[in-house]
């Protein structure tokens, strides 16, 4: 009998340092897209003469955790996605709700993953890391995560595990985030769709064995994309003619687009008050990359896509998310 393609779920929990595996999940997620983590790896051929024009034989080169799966995002478990991204956080409060302050750190927690693919395979990761994760959203639709994850060690399983239950309440809407996108302490709420790069450019480092002996801590690159209705042409004028309102026959200018304000950007996604579930962002220093505006053959609106970079600031964070849920440790 066919299986069919979708019952499965991924479960995660965050290590207490390199080489000690979870025992057991904290959080459960059902998959919304991408592929799971799991055990992959590369194969390669003998190079050598042979008597015909075809390879004689192959060997393996290496096995690794991998996956990029993608999920429906909810409090409870973005927050600990976020830190395994970012690399640290603070919680604080007395009771739920509970405020998880998220943000970079020069090392990211190890984390262990345990796949169920139709109840088909079973799996488990220890020794990983997250190397990207996007959060992005768009008018009318939940919000969606999806990661790039890696790690040293898959392995078979005999069954699922199912410590942690599958997390569903609470999934973070685009509309609750309704008119609290900022730039420069202005709000709009023309914002078509979003999408959140946090990027560790991470790397597996081979050694003498079939397994990886660790993942490197690449550069921190953090990204935001907006897409918006093209209401003005302040942004554009700046960023090529250094402003708002130029003058008649204005050069252009060689000059990087620093937005001001203080945050810079800052946006929050409210789902509940009582108690509080939440999901908010904050970034002191950006800056604009140049972009174009095209007309098309439509009626739609006009839309501009504005891409954002971060920057390190003399002091602080460079990205700040504050996750409100009822989960007291991560």
């Amino acid at each position: 009998m066919a299986i069919a393609e979708n019952i499965g779920s991924h479960r995660f929990s965050i290590q207490t340092g390199k080489g000690v595996a979870s025992a057991t999940s904290q959080y459960g997620m059902y998959i919304a897209g991408g592929s799971q983590v799991g055990a992959t790896g590369t194969d390669a051929p003998f190079e050598e003469s042979t008597g015909l024009r075809m390879r004689s034989d192959r060997y393996v080169s290496e096995r690794h955790a991998e996956g990029s799966p993608e999920f429906y995002v909810t409090p409870n478990t973005l927050a600990p996605l976020l830190y395994g991204a970012l690399g640290a956080q603070v919680t604080t409060g007395t009771e739920d709700p509970w405020s998880h302050s998220i943000t970079p750190a020069a090392s990211r927690p190890w984390l262990t993953w345990w796949r169920n693919t139709a109840d088909l395979y079973h799996e488990v990761s220890s020794d990983t890391k997250v190397n990207t994760l996007t959060l992005s959203g768009e008018s009318g639709a939940p919000l969606h995560v999806a990661l790039d994850v890696h790690g040293l060690r898959p392995q078979y399983q005999d069954t699922a595990e199912v410590t942690a239950a599958i997390a569903s309440a609470g999934r973070l809407i685009f509309y609750d985030g309704d008119g609290t996108l900022s730039l420069e302490g202005e709000a709009f709420a023309d914002i078509r769709a979003f999408t959140l790069t946090i990027s560790n450019n991470g790397e597996l480092i081979p050694g003498d064995s079939l397994l990886p002996i660790d993942v490197s801590e690449g550069e921190l690159t953090i990204t935001l994309t907006i897409t918006k209705l093209a209401l003005t042409a302040d942004y554009r004028n700046r960023l090529y003619f250094g402003s708002d309102t130029p003058a008649n026959d204005a050069d252009a200018v060689a000059q990087i687009m620093e937005l001001g304000g203080t945050p810079s950007v800052d946006f929050k996604f409210l789902r509940s008050s009582t108690p509080e579930r939440s999901a908010a962002f904050s970034m002191p220093r950006v800056i604009m990359e140049p972009f174009d505006v095209t007309t098309g053959t439509g009626s739609t609106p006009l839309t501009e896509e504005l891409s954002l970079i971060a920057l390190q600031p003399d002091a602080g964070d460079a990205i700040t998310a504050v996750v409100l849920n009822e989960t007291e440790t991560l």
